[in-house]
Parts: C-alpha cells; sequence; structure tokens
C-alpha cells in the first residue's frame, strides 16, 4: 500500500477555483499537492520538482493540456497524468489516452470518484516500483563476482531511488571505509561527503535501519569540516547488513532537486538493501570460495610435484645403490685390464697392429673407468665444499671452456646475465658440473641445425635465483621429456652418452636446496631452468 503523505500530486488548470478546490479536498486527505495555472508553469514544476501524478485541464491557454501530456512524458516516461475537462469529446480522450494519459475525467466530477481513481493511479505507481525492484534483483543476482556486481548495485540504486548521486561503500583492506562504486559522482570532496554521510549516519548509528538526511549538508554542524563543492539536499543513507554483519553502507543523494526524499522512498529502499547486502554477501562468498580452490589447486600442484620428486629420488636412491655395487664390482678387474695395457703397450710387440690394438684396449678401458668413477659420483653422496659465489661468475667460466667447440659448431651465443643477481651459498664446482652439462647437451641439440643458437639467462626475483639455458635445437617429445631425469636414459648414440649427466645433475641442484625443470616443443627447442635459493 503507498503512503498518501509522501505521495505528490501536481494540479494543472487556468481555473483557480478548480485548482482551489482540488487542492482543499485532497490536501486534507493527506496528499502533497501542488498547483499551476498554465501548461508551461506545470511543466517547469514537473522539471524542478518530483510528483506521482499530475491531473491536467485539457482546455488551456497557450499550450493546451495535450501538448503538455506529451512534453510531461518527454520529461519522466513513468509519471502518471489524468486528463480534465468540461469541453471534452471522444476524439478529445482517445487522443490523450494514445498519448499515455491514464485516464480522462469529464467536468463537472465527483469528487469520490476523482479520489478513488487517483488511489488506483497510485497503487499503481507503487505496483510499477515493486515490478522495477524485482527486475532489479534478477538483475542482481545475475551476478555473482563483486567487481562487476557493485557498479550494477550503484546504477540500480541510483535508478530506482530517482537519485542525483548513488554511493556503494565498503571496507577496504585498512579497514576503512571507501567508496567501492558509484553512479553520478566525480569529484573527490563529493565523494568525501558521501564517505561522511556513510561514516556518521549509516554506521554513526549503531548500524541499525536506512535514515533519510535532511539537508542541506553544509548547514549541518556535523559535517562543517568538509570542503563541500555541491550541497547534498536530501539524502537516503543506508547500513548494509547481513544477519549480524554491517558490510558497508549505501547512499542515495539528491543534489538538484528540492524535493526531499519521504518514507516511499525509505520503504523502496528497506526492500532493495535486503537484496543489496544479500548478493553482496554471496559474492563475497564466490570469492572466497574461488580463491580456496585457487589454494587448494596450488597445494595438489605442489603435492603433485614432491611426490614426482619424492618418487624421483627414491628412484635414484635404489638405482644409485644398485651402480654402487656394480662399479665396486667392476673396478677391480678394470685396474687390472688398465695396468696389463699399459704394460703390453711398454713391452709388447712394437708392430703398428698390435700396438694399434693394445691402445684400443686402453682406450676403451679408460672410458669404462670414467662411467665407473661417474657411477660412484652418482651413487655416492658427496661432501660440499660450500661458500658464497656467483652463479653469474660460474656460468661464465663454464661458457669459457666450451668457447673454441661452440664457435667452431658455428653456434651463436647469447649471454643476458643479470647482474643484480646476488652470490650465494654453493659448491661452484658442483654447479659448474651441472652448467657444463646443461650447455653441451644444447651444443649436441644444436647440431646440424640451421642457425643454431645457445642462449643462458640468470634473473633474481624473491628469494630465487634462476638460470637457464636455452637452444632452438629440434625439442624433446612429451614421452621423453618425462624421462629425462632417470638415470641411464639417454638419446644419444651408443658410445656418447651414459645417461647419467642430468640425474648427477638433478641430485647437485636438489642438494643445494633447488629444482631443476625442462620444457621443450618438438622442432622449436629446449630450455632448462635452475633454481637455486639465496642463502648466506
Amino acid at each position: 500500500m503507498y503512503d498518501r503523505q509522501s505521495a505528490r500530486i501536481l494540479i494543472i488548470d487556468d481555473e483557480k477555483g478548480m485548482l482551489d478546490l482540488l487542492s482543499y479536498e485532497l490536501g486534507g486527505q493527506g496528499y502533497q499537492v501542488v498547483t499551476a495555472q498554465n501548461g508551461r508553469e506545470g511543466l517547469e514544476r514537473v522539471k524542478r520538482d518530483r510528483f506521482q501524478l499530475v491531473i491536467t485541464d485539457v482546455k488551456m491557454p497557450g499550450m493546451d493540456g495535450v501538448e503538455v501530456l506529451q512534453e510531461i512524458k518527454k520529461l519522466d516516461p513513468d509519471l502518471e497524468v489524468i486528463m480534465t475537462t468540461g469541453f471534452g469529446t471522444i476524439e478529445t480522450a482517445v487522443a490523450a489516452m494514445k498519448k499515455g494519459a491514464y485516464d480522462f475525467i469529464q467536468k463537472p466530477f465527483n469528487l469520490n470518484e476523482v479520489t478513488n481513481l487517483i488511489e488506483k493511479v497510485l497503487e499503481r505507481s507503487e505496483l510499477k516500483s515493486l515490478v522495477a525492484l524485482y527486475e532489479a534483483s534478477k538483475a542482481i543476482f545475475s551476478s555473482v563476482r563483486i567487481d562487476s556486481l557493485l557498479p550494477i548495485l550503484a546504477d540500480l540504486a541510483q535508478k530506482l531511488l530517482r537519485a542525483d548521486d548513488a554511493s556503494i561503500m565498503l571496507p577496504g583492506l585498512d579497514g576503512k571505509l571507501a567508496i567501492a562504486a558509484s553512479r553520478g559522482l566525480e569529484g573527490e570532496a563529493e565523494k568525501a561527503a558521501r564517505l561522511a554521510l556513510g561514516e556518521r549516519i549509516a554506521l554513526g548509528q549503531a548500524a541499525q535501519e536506512p535514515v533519510i538526511f535532511e539537508g542541506p549538508i553544509h548547514r549541518d554542524p556535523r559535517f562543517s569540516d568538509l570542503r563541500l563543492k555541491d550541497s547534498i539536499l536530501s539524502a537516503v543513507v543506508c547500513p548494509l547488513r547481513s544477519k549480524d554483519k554491517v558490510l558497508g553502507a549505501l547512499c542515495a543523494a539528491r543534489t538538484a532537486s528540492d524535493v526531499p526524499f519521504n518514507y516511499s522512498d525509505l520503504r523502496h529502499a528497506q526492500i532493495y538493501l535486503s537484496q543489496v547486502a544479500q548478493a553482496i554477501d554471496n559474492a563475497r562468498l564466490v570469492q572466497e570460495l574461488e580463491n580456496k580452490m585457487e589454494d587448494l589447486k596450488g597445494a595438489y600442484a605442489e603435492l603433485e610435484k614432491m611426490k614426482d620428486e619424492l618418487a624421483q629420488a627414491e628412484k635414484l636412491r635404489a638405482i644409485g645403490e644398485l651402480a654402487a655395487g656394480v662399479a665396486h664390482e667392476l673396478n677391480n678387474p678394470l685396474t687390472t685390464i688398465i695396468g696389463l695395457a699399459d704394460l703390453l703397450i711398454e713391452d709388447g710387440d712394437p708392430s703398428a697392429e698390435r700396438m694399434q690394438d693394445f691402445s684400443s684396449i686402453k682406450s676403451q678401458a679408460d672410458r669404462c673407468r670414467k662411467i665407473i668413477v661417474n657411477l660412484l659420483h652418482f651413487a655416492r653422496k658427496q661432501r660440499f665444499e660450500m661458500r658464497q659465489a656467483s652463479v653469474n661468475e660460474i656460468m661464465e667460466n663454464t661458457l669459457e671452456l666450451v668457447k673454441y667447440e661452440l664457435q667452431s659448431s658455428g653456434i651463436e651465443m647469447v649471454k643476458e646475465l643479470d647482474q643484480a643477481v646476488p652470490t650465494t651459498r654453493l659448491d661452484p664446482n658442483r654447479i659448474q658440473q651441472v652448467f657444463l652439462n646443461l650447455v653441451t647437451n644444447a651444443r649436441d641439440a644444436l647440431a646440424g641445425r640451421e642457425r643454431p643458437k645457445l642462449v643462458v639467462r640468470s634473473s633474481y626475483a624473491g628469494d630465487l635465483i634462476r638460470v637457464s639455458v636455452s637452444d632452438n635445437g629440434s625439442g624433446i617429445p612429451e614421452k621423453v621429456l618425462q624421462r629425462i631425469f632417470d638415470p641411464f636414459f639417454t638419446t644419444k648414440d651408443v658410445g656418447k652418452g651414459t645417461g647419467l649427466g642430468l640425474s648427477i645433475s638433478f641430485g647437485i641442484v636438489k642438494d643445494h636446496g633447488g629444482a631443476i625443470r625442462a620444457e621443450s616443443r618438438e622442432g622449436e627447442g629446449t630450455a632448462f631452468t635452475v633454481e637455486l635459493p639465496v642463502t648466506i
């Protein structure tokens, strides 16, 4: 049911007696009545004030009632208009209805008939407002993301309450109230005034119910500290509550219209607020849920990574034990073979053919011994000689070792070493072993490629140093990429690789508290990244 005391009715008629009669009768029933003696005066009042109903005569000098009706519908299509005339015809009534009039009354009229019609019009207007609130609720709950929801809420508040501006205020990270979204506000001074209303009225009254602030604000001693560029004449200021929790505040202000907010506006605000608070609460719950889901995804990814690293470490341990046993078993007979080969070379038949055979035996035995040394390095927990060192300097020394090989292979070498990378505590010899392995692998991958290119980079972020070695070689297939850190796994030809280089590098980096990973695209190239913690 609408509230009569908040219903404003404009009566336009060139007969003063009719204006006085309707003003007296309708005013006595509790309506707020404003009068105008001609069409142009009536239109000016519609432009300045807010009305729920206009009653206008048809036959008036200058601008007749039908013209007034047309102009009113241009200004406010939702404003209802009742036409009255003592010289009406069916044609006039039809023309008025076609142009948007709610109804047509013939003079002289019965006052009861007029008041009954007014009640119907205002009830319809109230129903339209409630329908608008329902439509607003559908728009509100269509969005569950807080960043897109808040502008919708401010826009709807401005329209539903017919305010010149509206703002949604929520606590920031520092706990202080801040404007999260607004419509019709631009200047910082204007925003500060709305924040003051939110803090001192909505939240300053134990955050209970919406209230109407009656301005102008510049005359209110509570806001004498504000530098105001506009004057808030009237405002609806509301705490946003969800259950027992205060979420923030909403402020809808009128600065251009002299018509203050009334009880009907306050009731609409209360209905709207219940939806706003629930929508904000829902959006926040969705956001919290999404954040938790992201955290869970991150935790799951980290768990999977740890599981893979644990499986890799267990695999290395098992194979390491096997390798150590094999190495020890082979080491003694191999030492005998090498020693006898040396004796045969020194004391044997000097014929070229036999000497070549002995040299071949010695060469292959030495290769076997190097493999055994690598096996023992892989199997045993080596003692590191830790000290502060620069990864950039270690990489520079590594590249110097292979400089000639890279140049002779026609490989373009690009260095992008960040000089801001700090020193860290590590074993320089072991880390150089890792870098050398990655660079030589990249060199091998570039064999036969057009415009071969090898890029080394270093960077520093947070507490991690990153060093990458990338090439534009043939790349590594996905199935192979999953196994490259497995011991004895190699894609090189027989005799050209033991399959231990990356396994040993993996162990060295892991023992430094770091990580090593590979990314590759077939036909495009491969990039290895070593991450080391910054320690002192």
